[in-house]
């Protein structure tokens, strides 16, 4: 593979898939600035005429839908060159990866590589307050959860369990990432009534049914993507008690149907998902819908609050 692109878009592509394993099929970058780049990330950077002269195929490491992509995707399609759009494309057609796993892998790894800095003013009490101030939206559908055995999905490094550990008897965090629950594990050391699960980003298939009596999430789901909130409501539904409540914070933004965690034209990183389409999937894995209130965050009216119970 030669990656067309040594800038922003190509770093992140090239680190992006040194985290799933395949760097080392990208054999070097072409760039107009080859002559003063010369290397990049540690592979050698050369221009479009001596690239061509290697035979091997292209994949796009700028933005699509900018200019520049269609100038290279023009010179690529004049040329008879194989080449791949973008590092999705290549990810799909040659390593047999569906978008949603593509998707949710690039949610997991940019949670792990960039976040440090969002962890890090997330627990600035005045973002904490915007969830668990007495007037919040989140705190007052909160109050309705009965946190006898309470799981708190997506816990990410645990900012939000000091809110509720006194009321709480039992607490489970679920995360993606085990390096989330390792900070969590330190965090909370001693605390004997939190468990901790990694799970795969889709389902809950190492928690018991019936088990729990509230499931909760915030400020996480909202970059899920669609068919996997459709799976967690699936799960949760399976593993709360009859009567049991479980509280989502998930975007509204439907105003593009290509919207995903690291799309370009959705704000905040938010997923296609809405008000109405939450309330359907919710319906049809069996939830009564309690309450949704939609709420505004970066932008108008972008996410919704839904309370659901298990009848």
């Amino acid at each position: 593979m030669i990656i067309y692109g040594a800038g922003k878009i190509a770093k992140e592509n090239f680190a992006f898939i040194s985290y799933l394993g395949f760097d080392s099929e990208v054999n070097l970058f072409c760039d107009i600035r080859a002559k003063d780049l010369k290397n990049f990330l540690g592979k050698r950077v050369v221009d479009y005429k001596e690239a061509r002269k290697l035979n091997d195929y292209f994949v796009i490491g700028v933005q699509k839908g900018t200019q520049n992509h269609d100038e290279i995707s023009n010179v690529l399609e004049k040329n008879n060159e194989k080449y791949y759009d973008d590092i999705f494309s290549w990810l799909s057609e040659t390593k047999g990866m569906n978008r949603n796993d593509i998707y949710r892998d690039y949610c997991a790894y940019y949670h792990v590589h960039e976040m440090d800095s969002y962890f890090e003013k997330s627990e600035y009490e005045k973002n904490l307050n915007v969830f668990w101030n007495s007037n919040s939206v989140f705190y007052k559908l909160f109050c309705k959860l009965d946190l006898t055995s309470v799981v708190e999905l997506a816990c990410g490094r645990g900012r939000h369990v000091p809110y509720y550990y006194d009321k709480a008897k039992q607490i489970m965090l679920v995360d993606i990432l085990e390096q989330n629950l390792n900070f969590c594990k330190e965090r909370f050391n001693g605390k004997d009534n939190i468990s901790y699960y990694c799970n795969n980003g889709k389902d809950l298939s190492d928690l018991g049914s019936s088990a729990y009596t509230s499931l909760f999430t915030y400020d996480a789901m909202v970059h899920f993507e669609l068919i996997d909130i459709n799976s967690y409501l699936s799960e949760t539904y399976r593993i709360l008690k009859k009567g049991g409540y479980a509280l989502f914070h998930h975007s509204n933004d439907d105003s593009d149907y290509r919207n995903w965690f690291g799309g370009t034209t959705n704000p905040g990183g938010r997923s296609f998902m809405s008000k109405k389409i939450f309330a359907h999937l919710a319906y049809r894995n069996g939830f009564e819908i309690v309450d949704q209130v939609v709420i505004d965050w970066s932008a108008s009216n972008m996410d919704c609050i839904t309370l659901v119970r298990k009848p």
